[in-house]
């Protein structure tokens, strides 16, 4: 036997000792790399982020607070069809391999050389779960190693169930949502065990690329990634031939795919900043705390819509203004985000004048084209529709109804006031906060002026001083001569003289109690504070739930000491309750996410009013809604009480106005004083609104009457003198006092 040249040996040695070496450095490689692994511990004590969930006083989630919106749900509870998707587009060989696929890698690296293009990735479930819990997202090739080693011991020690569980609980599906469960919210607004085949297939197609696959950047291009995934499903025998056709012909036409907004912005900030004051801002925003509150769903969808649509109304009797402008651009004729939106009756939008015609506007909103008719606007120059608006403008619409199929619809013209608002309403029984609005728009200012702004509330204080005289033996009967009055007092040393004069400048002369409130006349309000001395009017406003600061001198009977709306609106609360007091709270409970109580809030009362002075004074409160300055709110038809309030020159104007069982405040002004208008009153501004949101709130429920206490007596008085009469006295009325 002949042997080898001695170069093929001395090559073949060379070929062994580079293999070896290159064995050792790999070997070496791997030894530092698992030196340098994390430990998987951190799966065993993994803590995901979960969301904190606010719950209205029915229980019903409105509001969350997170940094990555999550909800863990055991792998039971998700819908078979989304593990398949997921399993089929991400990992085929999830259940074969032992942490690397390697025919995925295979498949992946073809897939993407022929489309020159990444279109699939090769990394297992395992794999992208170690990427996203352990290691940091840097992309080079020691990671990739890290990812493949620390994939192979996850396997070793897992179950393939769990680490299902893991990923699908915590891979990101765009807009906000990480998680199946918060994806299958946030884009069916269905719970994950719910989703039908087509549904489960959207979702699945979604982790490759969040934003690029998502319904709500593109519907169209969605369609197409959830038919890839349905192809894959049959590949893999996971549906049939038979499921995929029809999930196929699902559109998504029934879904909007809007993005999620939290009811109640201001009372959902202003829960916030009480979670984090006790709990800290990780436990609210990664601890998943289940918040109890007291607002009711409904009553605060009335106060929205009847504080913007009052807003809007007192605006636009100002007059149309210029709207912000902009050119139209090649970007505005292609697809966007609005491109796929699918407008709802009632709802509010931006759109592009595209048309100004004699009669009408052209305008686009999103994929929409609009018509609105000049004559629906007649706040708008309709003469002269080219010297308001132009080409390219951005205007604000309201839809008034839609054509799906001609993708058409009909629009009113609005436009965004300047002018500020605040609304709230609580239960005066315990004091829970039911309906809270801080202001026209959250986005756009989030100062919250229910609770944070100090206005003068005008005449809505005057009730204070007339509970403090009712308290002294006064009587609604109790005549104060309204006659020309001045006080002296000093300014820099000049004597100066205080004239106090009614709104219409006029004096009536001697004047009951009950007249003087009624119609708010300020004089009888500044004598009767003289009378009782104005102590006992800040002590009984401030026992009755005032904290702001109040100025001791005769003017506070016309108001001018600022004060909050929340304390405006818990003060009569206590008229409406007979005398008794109950704190303004907005959580009834917090329970952590296993469901461990943390706080449990027991409304407490106190006695702040007799009962028969909350009772007499909230008989003459219904008399400014039956005869006075509140008369608009009559059409009620139900026994009500309340007071408006205009400041000097009519910068502030409230209304505070309740039945037994719910106070509701409004607050009409700028954030900017200055005047709402020479003419404008609380009776025409702020009073509306109340009733638009009282008709709404009332309108399925009984009519209730204030309950008479047994130490007062009914007599049958002269409503001008105040004098006891007959029924046969046209001007007759029913009045209470004291036993």
């Amino acid at each position: 036997m002949r042997r080898p040249p001695r170069a093929i040996v001395a090559l073949l040695w060379s070929f062994l000792l580079l293999m070896a070496i290159s064995l050792g450095v790999v070997g070496g490689l791997l030894v530092t790399y698992l030196q340098d692994l994390p430990t998987l511990d951190a799966l065993e004590e993994y803590q995901p982020s979960l969301v904190t969930t606010l719950y209205s006083d029915h229980d019903e989630p409105f509001a969350t607070f997170f940094e990555q919106k999550r909800s863990w749900v055991p792998l039971d509870n998700i819908s078979r069809h989304l593990i398949n998707g997921i399993i089929a587009v991400e990992d085929a060989q999830f259940y074969e391999h032992h942490g690397i696929n390697f025919r995925g890698l295979a498949r992946a690296f073809l897939v993407n050389l022929r489309a020159m293009r990444p279109v699939e990735g090769g990394s297992s479930i395992t794999q992208q779960l170690t990427k996203i819990l352990l290691l940091t997202p840097e992309k080079n090739l020691s990671r990739k190693v890290k990812e493949a080693l620390l994939a192979v011991e996850i396997e070793k020690r897992y179950s393939k169930e769990k680490i299902l569980e893991l990923y699908l609980n915590q891979i990101y599906f765009g807009h906000g949502a990480y998680g199946v469960e918060s994806a299958a919210q946030t884009y069916f607004k269905k719970s994950v065990d719910q989703l039908n085949i087509a549904e489960a297939a959207t979702l699945a197609g979604l982790p490759r690329a969040p934003n690029y696959y998502s319904p709500i950047t593109d519907k169209e291009r969605a369609i197409r990634r959830r038919d890839h995934v349905l192809a894959r499903m049959t590949e893999r025998g996971f549906i049939t031939n038979e499921q995929a056709a029809s999930a196929f012909t699902v559109t998504f036409d029934e879904f909007s795919f809007e993005k999620t907004r939290n009811l109640g912005p201001y009372f959902v900030e202003y829960i916030r900043q009480q979670l984090e004051e006790k709990y800290g801002t990780y436990a609210v925003y990664h601890g998943g705390l289940k918040v109890y509150t007291t607002l009711n769903i409904d009553t605060q969808r009335s106060a929205e819509s009847a504080l913007i649509e009052g807003l809007r109304g007192i605006d636009k009797a100002k007059g149309f203004r210029l709207p912000r402008t902009r050119s139209l651009t090649a970007h505005d004729s292609g697809k966007s985000p609005l491109s796929y939106l699918i407008p709802k009756v009632g709802e509010t939008l931006s759109a592009t004048v595209t048309k100004i015609l004699p009669r009408a506007i052209i305008v686009q909103v999103g994929g929409y084209q609009g018509d609105i008719a000049l004559d629906k606007v007649p706040w708008l120059n309709a003469s002269q529709p080219h010297q308001q608006l132009q080409i390219g403008m951005e205007v604000k619409v309201q839809v008034v109804s839609v054509n799906k199929r001609k993708k058409t619809l009909d629009l009113n013209l609005e436009q965004d006031p300047e002018i500020e608002g605040a609304f709230l309403a609580l239960d005066p029984r315990d004091g829970g906060i039911k309906a809270m609005i801080g202001g026209y728009d959250f986005e756009r200012s989030k100062f919250n002026r229910a609770t944070q702004a100090r206005r003068q509330p005008g005449s809505a204080f005057k009730p204070f001083i007339y509970a403090a005289a009712f308290d002294r033996g006064f009587t609604p009967s109790t005549i104060i001569n309204d006659a020309p009055v001045s006080f002296p007092f000093l300014v820099d040393g000049k004597r100066i003289e205080w004239k106090p004069e009614n709104y219409d400048r006029k004096f009536r002369g001697p004047t009951t109690l009950r007249y003087g409130l009624e119609h708010s006349t300020n004089v009888v309000a500044v004598k009767l504070i003289e009378r009782i001395g104005v102590d006992p009017v800040i002590t009984l406003a401030h026992d009755l739930g005032i904290e702001s600061t109040l100025r001791r001198e005769y003017a506070l009977a016309l108001g001018v000491s600022e004060v909050t709306l929340s304390e405006m609106v818990s003060a009569f609360g206590v008229f409406a309750h007979s005398g008794i007091r109950f704190l303004p709270y907005s959580i009834r409970k917090v329970v952590d996410n296993k469901g461990a109580p943390l706080e449990e809030y027991v409304p407490v009362s106190q006695r702040t009013m007799r009962e028969e002075t909350a009772f007499i004074l909230t008989n003459v409160l219904k008399g400014v809604v039956e005869r006075g300055t509140g008369s608009r709110a009559r059409v009620l038809g139900r026994p009500v009480a309340g007071k408006t309030g205009t400041t000097q020159e009519a910068t502030d104007a409230w209304f505070i106005g309740y039945t037994p069982n719910l106070v509701a405040g409004v607050w009409i002004g700028y954030d900017t004083k200055r005047s709402l208008g020479r003419h404008e009153t609380s009776a025409t501004l702020a009073v509306p609104i109340w009733t638009r949101f009282m008709q709404q709130v009332l309108k399925d429920t009984p009519s209730e009457e204030f309950p008479v206490p047994e130490n007062v007596a009914s007599v049958v008085v002269n409503y001008s003198s105040g004098r006891p009469t007959t029924l046969d006295d046209k001007d007759a009325i029913q009045e209470f006092f004291l036993k």
